[in-house]
């Protein structure tokens, strides 16, 4: 035993994460693949945290972009947990409680989306860019 060890006993990483994090991290190892949704026509890919759906098929998400580059107005497609894909229109982005155009790769952002699948949606879903053709 180390002297870390000695200090605050042995306990593993994973029993000094909250539930959330344990929850993200079996997600991560169990279920999330880099390539599920990938399509060609996707370059942009978002991890939803949280989910707030209003009035008019209205969704304000928020998460993190793991790759990539959203824009206001975006078409996008929200990849559920079960496989199905949600189409839908990218409203605006707000970071760091600003309105932006954009929002790229490593930044923390809330989507305000247009779709009529608003009860589906859920943390751990995924959102992927749709790239005009």
């Amino acid at each position: 035993m180390g002297l870390f060890g000695k200090l605050f006993g042995d306990r593993s990483d994973r029993d000094m994460l909250t539930d959330d994090e344990k929850e993200l991290r079996e997600y991560e190892e169990n279920v999330y693949r880099a390539e599920s949704g990938v399509t060609d026509t996707c370059h942009a890919e978002f991890i939803i945290s949280g989910v707030a759906p209003t009035t008019n098929n209205i969704t304000i998400v928020n998460g993190s972009v793991t790759e990539g580059t959203f824009k206001s107005n975006d078409n996008i497609k929200i990849i559920l947990r079960n496989g199905q894909e949600i189409t839908a229109k990218l409203i605006s982005i707000s970071v760091h409680l600003r309105l932006s155009e954009t929002a790229t790769e490593g930044q923390s952002a809330e989507f305000l989306i247009d779709t009529p699948d608003t009860k589906q949606i859920k943390r751990n879903d995924i959102i992927k860019k749709i790239i005009p053709e």
